[in-house]
């Protein structure tokens, strides 16, 4: 939840809007209104009840230190710049112990200090939200779940490129060790009011 991904002027924007393919967002930038709001209530949330939470971001400091894929699709930040800034009440609270990790590839488990934050709090189910739905939150829940990790995709907290690439994800990745959830339906859960 940086720049990046979710600036009209920034990142995706800025991609979109060099490819002259602007208003192909406006679906994602529709659910982003949604999004941001049940983000920051699912941090709360999350800080609340003390969970441990852990932010990442596809950054570099260099076109080559990033995945083949992110050199080409050119989905990722400059480290330091902008658009590598989470924003401002949806960064992480250093005093409370969460952490930015930064990650040079799409799936967010594939960086090797996330791995290691987890094995380290004998973390065992993830939360996971942001965006993209069809990249980065799919990607790092399915390859999780191979992991062994028990996974709730926070549904509403999620955005897509469009509505039906939303829902197709939503609807395909539940299975085995994956649920979705609502942001409502996770915060219940964290009450105890739900399992």
């Amino acid at each position: 939840m940086y720049r990046f991904t979710l600036s009209r002027d920034h990142g995706f924007a800025r991609i979109a809007g060099e490819r002259g393919i602007v208003r192909e967002l406006d679906e994602y930038y529709d659910q982003l209104e949604q999004v941001i709001p049940n983000v920051r209530r699912l941090v709360d949330g999350c800080r609340q009840h003390r969970l441990p939470m852990v932010f990442t971001r596809l950054v570099a400091g260099r076109p080559q230190d990033v995945s083949s894929q992110a050199q080409v699709t050119g989905f990722w930040a400059m480290d330091r710049s902008r658009e590598a800034e989470f924003l401002p009440d949806l960064a992480p609270a250093a005093a409370a112990g969460e952490r930015i990790i930064d990650r040079t590839t799409t799936n967010a488990l594939a960086a090797p200090l996330l791995r290691d934050a987890l094995r380290v709090q004998d973390i065992r189910c993830l939360i996971v939200c942001g965006v993209l739905a069809n990249a980065a939150v799919e990607h790092t829940a399915r390859d999780a779940a191979d992991s062994g990790y028990g996974v709730i995709v926070v549904s509403d907290a999620c955005a897509a490129e469009t509505w039906a690439i939303h829902a197709f994800v939503m609807t395909t990745l539940v299975g085995g060790l994956i649920k979705t959830r609502t942001t409502q339906g996770v915060l219940d859960m964290l009450a105890g009011a739900r399992t």
